[in-house]
C-alpha cells in the first residue's frame, strides 16, 4: 500500500485535527487487514512540523505498534520536507523491532546502500525498495560527482537524477545477487514534472514550503517497476504513467482541497506484468464546506441548508457582494451559533468577469501556518544570507518553541 503526506498534527485555522487523524489511522489499519496488505510505504511528510507534539507522536507510535502482528509484515517510512530527520530517526532502532524501517536522512558515504533493501527480508525477497527521503542540499551534493551546477534548479534536478541512478544500480546488483526477479519500487518526495498541484492551481490554499523545482520523470527508468511519490496532495498518475504515482494526502489540507477526494493506493505485483494499481478512497472524517454568496441573506439561506445536510462541518464563508459588511465574521457568528456548523473563516472575494466563479483576494496572514510564515521569512533578506549551520540552529529553536505551544493546546 502506497500513501504519503499524512501531515499528522496539521491544524486548520487553529483548530486541532487530532480526532480526524485518529479516525484515519483506525480506518487505515482496518483497510490494511481487509485488503491483506503485505507492506505499507509512506512517502514523506508523516508530520506537519519538524517538532510534533507529544500527543501527535503518541498517535504515530500507537498506530505502528498496533500494525505489528497483522498481515502487514513491513512498513517503510521516508522523511518529507516537513519532517525533521532527527525526530523521525530518534526511535528508528526501536521501530526496526516492529519491522518498521525509517529512512530519514542519508548517512554520508554509505547512505545509498542504506536506502536499498529487500522486503520482507533478504532471505525471502519479494520486492526491492529504493527508499529515498526528501533530498536536501547536502544529499544532493553528495549524489553529484561533479561540481555543483550554476543554478539551483539544475542543482536539484541533476542531484536528484544522480541519486536515483546510484540507487538503481545498487538495486539491480542486489536483484542479481538474490537470484530472483523481484520488482523494484522507488520511493521519493519531490515535485514531478507533469504533476498537477490541484484542479485549479490558483486556488491551492495549502502550499508546501520547500523546493518546488520540478524533476523530469526520466530519472525513473523502466527498471523501477513502481514509483511511490509524495509531496503533491492530489492523487494522480504522472505524465500518464501508470507506474509513477502520487497517492496524495489522506485528509484535505484546506478548504480548496475539500472536494477532490482523498485516497491510498493498493499496488499488486505479478511477475512479468505491469503492477495493478487501485485507488481506495479515504472516508471524509469531517466535512469542510465553502459557502459563497452575494449578500447576507444568500449566505444565511445556504448556511441553513448546509446545517441540515452536513452537521458538524467546518465552514469558510466567501462574501462576493458589492461593498463590505462591517466585521463580517462577527456578524455571521451569531447565525452560526444557532447551528451545529462551525465558522472557521470569513473573507471577501471578487467575481471573475461577472460570472459565478470566485477568485480569492490576496492571502491573509491568518491563512498561513506558523511554519510557513517562518520559512518564508527565512527566504527573504533576514535569513537568505545566514550560514547553513546557523540557519539550522534557528530553525530548530523555532520548531522547539512551536512544539511547546502546540503541546499546551492539546493537553
Amino acid at each position: 500500500m502506497h500513501t504519503s503526506d499524512w501531515h499528522l498534527g496539521n491544524s486548520l485555522h487553529e483548530r486541532s485535527r487530532i480526532d480526524e487523524y485518529k479516525k484515519f489511522l483506525d480506518w487505515l489499519k482496518g483497510t490494511i487487514i481487509d485488503q491483506k496488505v503485505d507492506a505499507l510505504l509512506v512517502s514523506g511528510d508523516v508530520f506537519d512540523t519538524g517538532s510534533p507534539s507529544n500527543a501527535v507522536q503518541e498517535l504515530y507510535f500507537s498506530f505502528l505498534t498496533e500494525l505489528n502482528g497483522t498481515c502487514c509484515k513491513n512498513v517503510v517510512i521516508t522523511a518529507g520536507n516537513h519532517d525533521s530527520p532527527s525526530t523521525l530517526n530518534a526511535a528508528s532502532s526501536v521501530l526496526e523491532l516492529l519491522n518498521v524501517r525509517v529512512v530519514a536522512t542519508p548517512n554520508k558515504e554509505t547512505h545509498f546502500e542504506n536506502e536499498v533493501f529487500a522486503l520482507p527480508s533478504a532471505k525471502n525477497p519479494q520486492i526491492i525498495v529504493c527508499a529515498a527521503p526528501y533530498l536536501r542540499d547536502a544529499a544532493l551534493q553528495a549524489s553529484l560527482e561533479s561540481e555543483k551546477p550554476t543554478t539551483n534548479e539544475e542543482f536539484v534536478r541533476e542531484g536528484t537524477r544522480a541519486h536515483f541512478e546510484k540507487l538503481k544500480k545498487i538495486a539491480l546488483q542486489k536483484r542479481e545477487t538474490l537470484g530472483k526477479n523481484c520488482p523494484i519500487v522507488a520511493m521519493a518526495h519531490l515535485y514531478a514534472a507533469g504533476a498537477s498541484l490541484s484542479e485549479n492551481a490558483a486556488d491551492t490554499e495549502y502550499s508546501v514550503v520547500g523546493n518546488l523545482q520540478n524533476v523530469n520523470m526520466d530519472i525513473f527508468p523502466s527498471d523501477f517497476d513502481y514509483v511511490a511519490l509524495g509531496h503533491i496532495h492530489r492523487a494522480q498518475k504522472v505524465a500518464g504513467e501508470n507506474r509513477i504515482r502520487y497517492s496524495g494526502s489522506p485528509l484535505p489540507m484546506g478548504f480548496d482541497e475539500a472536494n477532490r477526494g482523498n485516497a491510498v493506493l493498493l499496488v499488486d505485483f505479478e511477475e512479468g506484468k505491469e503492477p495493478l494499481v487501485r485507488e481506495i478512497q479515504v472516508p471524509t472524517f469531517r466535512k469542510l464546506l465553502t459557502i459563497r454568496g452575494d449578500d447576507l441573506q444568500d449566505i444565511r439561506r445556504k448556511m441553513e441548508l448546509a446545517a441540515q445536510e452536513s452537521p458538524k462541518a467546518w465552514v469558510r464563508v466567501q462574501f462576493a457582494g458589492a461593498g463590505a459588511v462591517g466585521d463580517l465574521r462577527n456578524v455571521l457568528l451569531a447565525d452560526f451559533e444557532k447551528t451545529d456548523l462551525e465558522l472557521l473563516k470569513a473573507e471577501y472575494v471578487a467575481r471573475i468577469d461577472g460570472n459565478s466563479e470566485f477568485q480569492e483576494e490576496e492571502r491573509d496572514l491568518s491563512d498561513f501556518s506558523p511554519s510557513e510564515v517562518f520559512a518564508l521569512r527565512l527566504q527573504d533578506s533576514d535569513g537568505a544570507n545566514l550560514p547553513p549551520e546557523l540557519k539550522k540552529q534557528v530553525e530548530e529553536a523555532f520548531q522547539e518553541i512551536l512544539k511547546q505551544l502546540q503541546e499546551g493546546k492539546e493537553e
